[in-house]
């Protein structure tokens, strides 16, 4: 690969650089990463929602997940531009009563 890279036009290098740093980042990204926990199927797929799960548990729309996520507890799995979305079901538990209404008597 060194010799590549002593070969390659030096209008190319900053695009090599570039992506270099891409490779850099990404494998530190994953060695600093918590080790993933093992768990069975059944467990995760019923502790993590996908959307349209979010969305029936809280009784919203998935558009309104997609709109408002940011305000929720979620989790993003991938890289880039389009991420997916999951939820804890616990966490979003945890946030209805966080933000329910409470109605007062008068």
């Amino acid at each position: 690969m060194l010799d590549v890279i002593r070969t390659l036009p030096a209008i190319d290098l900053p695009r090599l650089l570039g992506e270099l740093e891409e490779v850099r980042t990404t494998a530190l990204a994953r060695l600093t990463a918590p080790a993933p926990v093992e768990a069975s199927a059944d467990h995760i797929d019923q502790d993590v929602l996908d959307v349209a799960s979010a969305a029936a548990f809280i009784g919203m729309s998935q558009k309104w997940i997609y709109r408002h996520y940011e305000i929720l507890p979620h989790l993003r799995l991938g890289f880039g531009k389009r991420p997916r979305l999951r939820f804890r079901r616990n966490d979003l538990s945890a946030w209805l009563e966080e933000h329910r209404t409470k109605h007062h008597k008068h």
